[in-house]
């Protein structure tokens, strides 16, 4: 099946760990292209998240044209949230860019052009 849409992302930081990184490069303007609305920002809100960061997140994902799910963290991995460094492509570059200067225990809804995702011709999971 292959995903030609914009992605709507749910995201859920729940823990943030710093990796101390150097010589860190300002992201480029598609930052512009993900679309960020923050649901919830917990009270304290330090650290925020940054690239070499290694974070722990579940997340959902949706197709924006008729909303239907692709991707839910919480039934895959047995329920665990998923590991990844910020910033360094283990995850696709619209999730890196829309995962930046989050809270731990932030909630966003993030919509991401298919540039940043998985590109014109989409995904194709083999099986």
């Amino acid at each position: 099946m292959t995903f030609g849409v914009r992605f709507v992302f749910f995201l859920q930081a729940f823990c943030l760990l710093t990796i101390h990184t150097h010589g860190q490069k300002k992201e480029d303007a598609t930052a512009e292209e993900v679309k960020i609305e923050v649901l919830h920002v917990p009270k304290e809100c330090k650290p925020k998240s940054k690239k070499g960061d290694l974070l722990n997140a579940h997340y959902d994902g949706y197709l924006a044209g008729d909303g239907s799910k692709f991707y839910c963290s919480r039934t895959q991995n047995e329920g665990h949230p998923k590991w990844f460094v910020l910033g360094v492509g283990q995850v696709i570059k619209g999730l890196d860019i829309a995962m930046t200067n989050m809270c731990p225990g932030e909630k966003r809804k993030v919509t991401i052009p298919p540039s940043l995702a998985y590109g014109k011709e989409g995904y194709v999971k083999t099986i």
